[in-house]
């Protein structure tokens, strides 16, 4: 396997970046996402497939509600990924400082993001212990809010400053570290079953 020609190609793709949010009774969070994808070519039935990771606050609210909202982020909104992607909603209200409205889903809405979808979760695929959960859903709601550019993820090294660069690198290696040693313990499980 050619691991440098592999990552070349991936490295070609640009990722937009979202914070999809929950709620579920008075609980709410957000989290930074940015693996979005449309997962059909029918404008009646429009659907997103959405990958997040299983550990998170945001995956329980998804569970309980089986709803969430993406809020596409504009270039100009850069500092909500540290809001929302550096710290777990566990230990914070992430929305008490931020305006939000609930939308009909009841998740959070953001004002000023380029737009948002509303969503209600079809199915859930699970890609082994370790890596991320997917999820497959209905789009029920969206609308464009503002004429802003997207902000995607190649984008961050040179908006985000030195210090939250660091960080998100360190959470990006830490997650990642994490990941490949659950897949190798369950890779190692199912060769010895």
């Amino acid at each position: 396997m050619d691991e440098c020609g592999i990552a070349a190609v991936l490295g070609t793709l640009d990722y937009e970046i979202f914070v999809l949010t929950a709620a579920h009774q008075e609980r709410r969070n957000g989290q930074i996402v940015c693996w979005v994808v449309p997962a059909t070519i029918v404008p009646q039935l429009p659907r997103i497939l959405v990958g997040i990771g299983r550990t998170t606050f945001t995956h329980e609210l998804i569970e309980a509600s089986r709803a969430f909202a993406l809020n596409l982020l504009g270039k100009d909104q850069w500092p909500l990924v540290a809001h929302f992607g550096f710290r777990s909603g566990r230990e914070t209200d992430k929305f008490a400082t931020l305006p939000c409205e609930r939308g009909v889903t009841g998740s959070p809405i953001l004002p000023g993001t380029v737009g948002y979808l509303e969503c209600r979760v079809r199915i859930v695929f699970d890609a082994g212990p370790g890596a991320h959960l997917f999820y497959l859903a209905d789009v029920i709601e969206g609308k464009i809010l503002t004429n802003s550019s997207p902000l995607c993820l190649h984008q961050l090294p040179e908006l985000l400053p030195p210090e939250d660069l660091a960080t998100m690198r360190r959470l990006l290696e830490q997650d990642a570290r994490c990941n490949l040693a659950l897949l190798s313990k369950s890779s190692y499980q199912q060769q010895t079953e």
